[in-house]
């Protein structure tokens, strides 16, 4: 067993377009939360140690806080520590496959392995969502 849930995507889009999605606070809201969702952004300090607060809205009228810290950030590599329940650590590997195609690898590691295990398919699914959305984001603006 392991503690790290990796996902991947190839986006017929720039490393450099892929990266700016992340980078700016409009589009991030545009895209970061899966089907039913919606957020509100407290904070976004997006530097190395900045933070990034937010709240996931469900659609049943539920709300889950987030915080992230940044500790790293460079334009094909970041990485996010998720501070509140759920602790887990999400790097982002943003990898030129060509000049207009970008590989998106997000490695999600967890601090409790027995929460992955549980949510895994849930997890799979639901982060294939907002992969879902940053293609329409970066197809539409």
């Amino acid at each position: 067993m392991t503690n790290t849930l990796t996902l991947s995507r190839t986006f017929p889009y720039s490393t450099e377009k892929v990266f700016s999605k992340y980078s700016d606070a409009d589009a991030l809201a545009r895209w970061w939360w899966p089907h039913g969702f919606t957020n509100t952004f407290d904070t976004f300090d997006f530097v190395e140690w900045g933070h990034w607060v937010f709240t996931m809205h469900s659609a049943d009228g539920q709300d889950f806080l987030n915080e992230h810290v940044f500790h790293k950030i460079e334009k094909n590599h970041i990485i996010m520590e998720h501070i509140v329940e759920p602790v887990f650590t999400l790097e982002v590997i943003l990898e030129e496959v060509s000049k207009n195609e970008t590989k998106m690898t997000w490695n999600s590691t967890f601090a409790n392995e027995e929460f992955l295990m549980k949510m895994r398919d849930f997890l799979i699914e639901k982060n294939g969502e907002n992969f879902d959305r940053l293609e329409r984001e970066l197809r539409e603006f």
